[in-house]
């Protein structure tokens, strides 16, 4: 449809959106309210209704006091139930037991509410504070839906391909299960899905590993002085020989055959490997056909600006046909279902049921064809029957609208190295 048509559309979504999430849910009619907002909005109230990706998922911490919740687990549930539009009150007591990590209480919830098919994924924690983000089936399969179409229409992802991710094979991060899941809705067999990290990756693990966040007494001290330095080395010394060692084993033959790959991972471990493969004066031949993918920003890693790395990348991995792998970046938060996948042309395209928008230096959003602000999403349909999924994410970006892409495709989407990491939190929304 045309952009008028399909704004009008999503804006009509997303006012029967609030609505329905003012009525039910109490964290965000606790914070919309003390903008002076209702439970019906037009355009101009907008910009009040987004809430920080940042913080929204995380303010269990400051309400709890702890950034353990399995140290208080009724709390816990009781402050995910305000985060819910779905009434989840009646049975929150019987979480009084001991668990000994989150991943145990996580588990637990997910059983007690197995009727309303709720899942607990987590942010990827890089700052050692989970954001805890709820998924029922209606979010999750329109997740899946975002993810398939966008790596078949930008990456050109097919049954023919087989997949190699740098990601752990047992993980809550939110963007690593909807990747591995939505590479078999997009025709990859499981059986062509390989992993090159093959431990788990719960969330206390990756707390621990990031080094920024202990348990007080004794077991913070065990986890400073003995987890964290066994979990770097373990990392150094087996995971990532081991990830290269796959890499090679996996693409070398693949090559060979004539198979097309997708070799999928951070930037910082792509890039990793790359240099190990440099610095031992080997390169790894694909197929046509075959792309790497970066997950988690190409364009935001401080140690290795974007043009370098990905020039490290390409000089490692090449074409039979002498040419560079074709490499593309995918753009999300965890909070966001959907994933906006860098084009041929750089551009990173949002899925058309999202209305995207950029917020000015007064926190209005633009409306103009190109414009450059913080980084803002309404996605009407994102957060199921759970949430409303309207936030502001940590990120300048320049949006363009109603504009066709060079690649040639239709909608919305962010300009190749626009995009910018505001400090690593998103400005607070002014108060009225």
């Amino acid at each position: 449809m045309d952009e008028a048509t399909r704004d009008d559309l999503l804006l009509r979504a997303v006012a029967q959106a609030h609505t329905y999430h003012f009525e039910r849910n109490t964290a965000y009619r606790a914070t919309v309210a003390a903008r002076g907002i209702g439970p019906r909005i037009g355009p101009e109230e907008m910009p009040r209704v987004l809430r920080n990706t940042s913080q929204a998922f995380k303010s269990y911490i400051d309400i709890l006091g702890t950034p353990f919740p399995q140290d208080r687990p009724s709390d816990f549930v009781e402050w995910l139930s305000e985060q819910l539009s779905v009434d989840i009150r009646p049975t929150r007591q019987r979480f009084n037991g001991d668990y000994r990590s989150l991943e145990a209480l996580l588990k637990a919830v997910e059983r007690a509410y197995s009727g309303l098919g709720l899942e607990l994924l987590v942010s990827g924690g890089a700052s050692g504070r989970m954001a805890v983000i709820p998924r029922d089936k209606k979010s999750s399969e329109l997740a899946l839906q975002s993810f398939h179409l966008s790596f078949q229409r930008y990456l050109g992802l097919k049954g023919e391909h087989s997949a190699l991710l740098l990601t752990p094979q047992r993980t809550r991060s939110a963007v690593d299960r909807m990747t591995r899941n939505c590479l078999q809705q997009t025709g990859v067999a499981r059986g062509q899905v390989h992993f090159a990290c093959s431990f788990s990756a719960r969330p206390d693990q990756v707390r621990v590993r990031t080094g920024l966040t202990y348990h007080q007494g004794w077991r913070g001290l065990m986890e400073k002085y003995l987890a964290h330095p066994l979990a770097t080395t373990f990392q150094a010394r087996l995971v990532d020989p081991r990830a290269m060692e796959t890499v090679v084993s996996r693409l070398v033959p693949a090559g060979a055959h004539g198979e097309k790959v997708l070799l999928l991972g951070s930037p910082s471990r792509l890039h990793t490997i790359a240099m190990s493969l440099l610095g031992s004066g080997r390169t790894i031949t694909l197929v046509p056909g075959s792309m790497l993918a970066t997950a988690g920003g190409a364009d935001k890693v401080p140690a290795q600006p974007a043009a370098e790395l990905r020039r490290d990348l390409q000089a490692a991995f090449r074409l039979s046909t002498g040419e560079p792998a074709p490499i593309h970046d995918i753009y999300g938060t965890a909070e966001a279902n959907w994933a906006a996948v860098q084009c041929v042309r750089g551009n990173y395209h949002i899925p058309p049921w999202v209305y995207a928008a950029t917020l000015d230096d007064q926190d209005a959003l633009q409306t103009q064809a190109r414009s450059t602000g913080q980084f803002a999403f309404y996605d009407p349909l994102g957060g199921g029957d759970l949430f409303p999924a309207f936030f502001r994410t940590a990120d300048e970006a320049t949006l363009v609208r109603g504009d066709t892409c060079p690649c040639g495709g239709p909608g919305c989407y962010l300009e190749q190295g626009s995009i910018r990491d505001l400090s690593g939190e998103a400005r607070c929304p002014r108060q009225e």
